[in-house]
């Protein structure tokens, strides 16, 4: 397999070439872009919404999505994703810089996790071995 060229490295993508870009789009081109991104995913959606339109909704969906992540209902079939968890709450703090909201869905990760813990038994002898089941190998 071959090494990329010196060259091939330097043309990847970064920010200071998007925002070249950006920086000649006027007013309804940006607004467009902008559209578009809303429209491409939910995750872009939360995002903007957390940014420009602060509620107590918007936090609770980020601690919804926390919790569900972390300790998902047991008859949905779904996986505990802490990486899902852990994505939310750092999603959450870069739309909005809020330091208390984010201290509450860290919070909320922990309870979430001790509230499964205690659901499957944690401190019974039979949750080891339920733990050692549910660990992908």
């Amino acid at each position: 397999m071959a090494m990329p060229s010196p060259q091939a490295a330097q043309r990847q993508p970064s920010w200071a070439h998007v925002k070249t870009k950006l920086e000649v789009f006027d007013r309804k081109s940006l607004l467009g872009l902008v559209h578009d991104l809303y429209e491409a995913s939910t995750a872009n959606r939360r995002f903007l919404h957390a940014r420009l339109l602060p509620s107590p909704s918007a936090m609770e969906k980020y601690r919804r999505l926390v919790a569900e992540a972390v300790f998902p209902d047991p008859f949905s079939r779904r996986r505990v994703s802490l990486r899902d968890a852990t994505a939310a709450i750092t999603e959450y703090r870069r739309s909005t810089g809020d330091v208390a909201g984010t201290v509450d869905l860290m919070l909320t990760f922990i309870e979430a996790g001790t509230e499964q813990a205690a659901d499957l038994g944690y401190g019974d002898e039979n949750f080891q071995v339920i733990q050692r089941r549910l660990t992908p190998r």
